[in-house]
């Protein structure tokens, strides 16, 4: 478990978070678990702490890692597709105006070129 939050350390990119998981591994050597250490961070969502503290007790934590994993990813996904069901229409408006503009670009010269020709 403290190898595999080393590598979680150095794989975070975050300075904060890494800091966190730093205590916890710290923590951990000194015989407390992960959830005191990351709930005390104050840098985790309740549902993530409260899963890991059951994994702890129950002596299931990889599995409800991996819960907690399948939960956040749901999560974007929903995102995702809210996200795109906005942008689609958003693009399609975007993008007709865009063809609007161009087709009024080529016309007006031509309408201008035909009325001066009228008034000759």
């Amino acid at each position: 478990l403290l190898q595999a939050l080393d590598i979680v350390r150095s794989l975070l990119g975050n300075v904060i978070l890494e800091d966190v998981v730093a205590t916890a591994r710290d923590n951990i050597r000194e015989g407390e678990g992960i959830s005191p250490a990351l709930k005390r961070s104050g840098e985790f969502p309740p549902l993530v702490t409260h899963m890991i503290a059951v994994g702890e007790r129950s002596g299931q934590l990889e599995q409800m890692l991996a819960d907690v994993a399948d939960a956040y990813d749901r999560e974007v996904d929903t995102a995702l597709q809210r996200m795109m069901a906005i942008l689609e229409p958003l693009m399609i408006v975007l993008m007709g105006g865009s063809v609007g503009f161009i087709i009024f670009s080529i016309m007006q010269p031509i309408m201008m070129l035909n009325e001066m020709a009228g008034q000759m």
